[in-house]
């Protein structure tokens, strides 16, 4: 019986899990970018692809296809040794500079917090702007007190800014009320 092969993780998860069947060198980087986030570089990257192709295909696993479309471009391909072989995915060695990077400790955050996180961002800028709307008003009363003969020219303005205070104040309002459900988490969203 014949024993199994060891490959690498990141390459038995390329070619035997995802099932790369004919692939470039800049396939398999890019792949491998993708489910790893361990290579800050992508030369690096790349290096450790090449190094492992040239392992592949010294085995008899793959092969090169010569593919001249325009520019040269090498594919390689999996040989009829590569199915009949049964592979298995080894462990890196603790000395392996390849080794798992620890990922740092994030709390979970969930789709609802950043829901609820927006929601308080929200009600911060329309309580600013009702400040400035209020003290607006405020000050159109002001003019309205002081030059009485000119208060047909302030009404309009003063009438249009309480306007929009009320509409600035039923939005806080609203939002005030969500965020105070989720504050006594009655709210299942």
């Amino acid at each position: 019986m014949k024993s199994a092969v060891k490959l690498h993780p990141y390459i038995y998860n390329l070619l035997i899990e995802k099932d790369f069947d004919e692939f470039g060198a800049i396939h398999l980087r890019d792949a491998l970018l993708k489910i790893t986030d361990e290579y800050a570089d992508v030369k690096e990257a790349r290096k450790f692809i090449r190094r492992q192709l040239l392992r592949l295909e010294a085995l008899g696993f793959i092969y090169k296809i010569e593919n001249s479309n325009g520019r040269s471009k090498n594919l390689y391909k999996k040989t009829e040794s590569f199915y009949s072989t049964t592979f298995i995915p080894r462990k890196l060695p603790k000395n392996s500079r390849l080794t798992a990077v620890p990922e740092k400790t994030k709390l979970p955050v969930l789709d609802v917090d950043l829901f609820f996180v927006d929601l308080r961002k929200e009600k911060t800028v329309h309580e600013a702007k009702l400040a400035v709307i209020l003290s607006e008003i405020e000050e159109y009363q002001s003019l309205m007190e002081r030059f009485p003969s000119r208060k047909r020219c302030f009404i309009e303005l003063y009438q249009q800014a309480k306007n929009q205070s009320a509409a600035l104040l039923g939005r806080v309002t609203a939002l005030s009320k969500v965020l105070g459900l989720h504050n006594d988490e009655h709210c299942a969203c």
